[in-house]
């Protein structure tokens, strides 16, 4: 097994030679990387593999390992250690969109030492008491997957993209809980005006667009990354895979365009691109109905999809300055 994952892992990533023990990050792989991968994993196994399982096991050896144990094996955790040690306050990252919390790992060795990092990743199996329909549901989820892995503890929530509304949600719960987060910090989060992400600005009502102009939008951002990369294995035969990840964040987003964000009491503040800190200050954004405080916004890029194209360094930088503040 470990030789076939060798032969797959060299294809990808186009390296003649690799170690056992060479991180899949440090030789150059990414999250479409990553996606690949896991892709021919699925075809040479038959195992489907959470692409956060790089974050756990980025070497040959470790991976195998994963490999051998996900063979029969059922749903995998939804909660992911990024750095769990440390006595410091804790963040846990709630996942965009696709349902993956990859892009955590370029914060991993960035915030504060000694500061835990989790991920909160997206369900690829079946959910005990059927499939999630609110965001309400979802954050139950992982209100009890944090509980229960960090009981009574202080923490910080944070989310990606979409997923800030569903950390959003899980604040409401543990504050109702009696377990208040410290914080709420969203990075680049939907405004919450019509015709945010994926359609035109006649789109109806709720935090994303139309569906016909979303999938559109989503599929030419999944096909146009790979063409970008020159990754034959998705530009040669990604139809399927780029139709399943439009299938996921499509039922992510009927699930947020039902919902409606209540006021919360506690700190909040917003890492954003600069075009979406713009939309924010306007007097007509939802959010100023919503957030019982002022907030702390934060401009870090020039658009959505750069905020990570510097590993993370300005995103994590922001990070740094905020949880300064806060004295946490």
């Amino acid at each position: 097994m470990a030789r076939r994952l060798l032969g797959i892992w060299k294809a990808i990533l186009d390296l003649d030679e690799v170690g056992a023990r060479d991180d899949f990050f440090e030789q150059g792989g990414d999250s479409l990387a990553a996606t690949a991968l896991m892709a021919e994993i699925e075809l040479a196994f038959g195992v489907k593999l959470p692409i956060s399982m790089l974050l756990e096991a980025p070497t040959i050896a470790q991976l195998t390992d994963r490999v051998l144990a996900a063979i029969g094996k059922t749903e995998p955790p939804l909660l992911i250690p990024i750095e769990p040690g440390g006595d410091r306050t804790p963040i846990f990252f709630v996942h965009g969109l696709h349902g993956q919390v990859l892009f955590t790992r370029h914060l991993r060795g960035q915030l504060d030492e000694g500061r835990p990092l989790f991920g909160l990743q997206g369900r690829t199996g079946p959910r005990p008491g059927g499939e999630a329909e609110t965001v309400a549901e979802i954050a139950a989820d992982y209100v009890a997957a944090v509980r229960a892995a960090r009981p009574g503890s202080r923490l910080i929530l944070a989310g990606y993209c979409a997923g800030t509304l569903i950390a959003w949600e899980m604040a409401r719960q543990l504050t109702e809980l009696d377990e208040p987060p410290e914080a709420v910090i969203g990075i680049d989060p939907p405004v919450l005006l019509q015709g945010d992400v994926g359609g035109p600005t006649n789109a109806p009502e709720g935090a994303y667009g139309s569906p016909l102009a979303f999938r559109d939008e989503a599929r030419l951002l999944i096909t146009s990354a790979a063409e970008q990369h020159a990754d034959p294995t998705i530009v040669g035969r990604g139809d399927d895979a780029v139709e399943r990840a439009v299938d996921r964040a499509e039922r992510m987003r009927l699930i947020l365009n039902r919902y409606r964000p209540a006021p919360w009491a506690g700190k909040v503040a917003f890492i954003c691109s600069a075009p979406r800190v713009k939309r924010l200050r306007e007097p007509s954004n939802p959010w100023r109905t919503i957030l019982a405080r002022s907030i702390r916004l934060y401009a870090v890029g020039d658009g959505h999809l750069e905020l990570f194209r510097d590993r993370g360094q300005r995103v994590a930088q922001a990070l740094k300055r905020y949880l300064k503040e806060l004295e946490l």
